[in-house]
This record gives C-alpha cells, structure tokens and sequence, in this order.
C-alpha cells in the first residue's frame, strides 16, 4: 500500500542557483528597507532640529519684544558704553533698551543685545548675547540684582550680523531680524519681527 510517485515528479525542487538568486534578491530588498527606514529617521531627527531651532528663534524675539515693551528708550547700533553692567569683550552691541524706572524696580536700567564670538567652545559659531538684569522664577525682572551676561542663541553665521535692528525712519518701527545657520550648515534659518 505504499505509494510511489514518479521520480519526474519527486526529483522536483529548487535547483542551487535559483535558491542563491532567491537570498540575493531578499538581501538586497532587505537592504533597501533599512537604507529607507535610515533615510527617514535622519529626516526625522533634521525637521524636529529645525523645529526647535525656529521656536528657539521665536522665544528669543518674543523676549526682546517684551523688554521693547516695558523699556522707555531704545537705541540700534549704540556705541559701547563704559556704563553698561556687562563688558562687550569684543562683540557688537546691536539694540541698547534702556528701562523705565517707574515700572521695573530693577538696579540696572540698561538691557543690551550684542553679537560676536562666544564665551566659550561649546557654542556653534557666533551668539547672540543679552546684558541686563535678571528675571526672576516668576517671570519678572527682578529688584536689585546684579547683571547677567547670557547667550540666547547660537550658530549665527560669521559673515555679517545673525541679529540685526533696523529702525524704519519714515514709520519708526523697529525691523529685528535673526539669522541661524541650519544644524550641519546645510542652510540659513531667519525670523523677523515688527515692532
């Protein structure tokens, strides 16, 4: 009761070269897969870069904004002055915003943004820098504190300003414009605000 089958039908099968061909083709779809899955994790992690860099941007102009607001004068492009709380050590100063002293009890009355090389080796290329008095947990400068020199931003480009002011004479709005050098220097990044 044993079967036979035919010795055409049992010597049938899957000859060497067609099973090397067979692993070849899946190893390099294999391959392809992950080359794909690389690709987007790469622009993943560039687009959630340039997304933190441009809220970065914006909180920083969202910052002078505010202190424009509160100040009573303002000066673009002002001389170093030896009466300012913070040395320049060689940056440009760009926006000088004197505080109006009925309505912050700061000490220090003068908030400067200035431009130029950085403090120390772990920022990228040039910052952006703000000189003035401290804030507080609560959001608001605060009374009789020292001076603090901060870096806001980093990776500005060498070439020309990352920060400029420019103060329309016509309309007297003040133009603020940022520059960043994209992670990698793969491009430029810019916001401007209005004020």
């Amino acid at each position: 009761m044993i079967r036979q089958f035919p010795s055409t039908n049992a010597n049938r099968g899957f000859t060497l070269i067609e099973l090397l061909l067979s692993l070849s083709l899946g190893s390099m779809l294999f391959v392809v897969l992950l080359q794909l899955i690389g690709a987007d994790l790469r622009l993943g992690k560039s687009m959630a870069s340039r997304l933190r860099e441009s809220a970065q941007r914006r909180r920083t102009l969202e910052l002078i904004r505010d202190e424009l607001a509160i100040g009573s004068t303002w000066m673009v492009d002002p001389a170093v002055s030896h009466q300012w709380p913070c040395a320049m050590a060689g940056r440009q100063p760009v926006l000088a915003i004197g505080l109006d002293s009925a309505h912050t009890q700061a000490s220090i009355q003068t908030i400067v943004y200035s431009v130029g090389a950085a403090p120390s080796p772990i920022w990228r290329g040039q910052v952006l820098m703000r000189c003035g008095p401290a804030y507080g947990l609560d959001g608001v400068i605060r009374a009789g504190g020292r001076a603090q020199n901060r870096v806001l931003i980093d990776g500005l480009p060498k070439q020309g300003l990352g920060f400029q002011a420019r103060l329309d004479s016509q309309s007297k709005v003040l133009h603020l414009e940022l520059e960043q050098l994209a992670d990698g220097g793969s491009g430029r990044l810019r916001s401007v605000a209005v004020f």
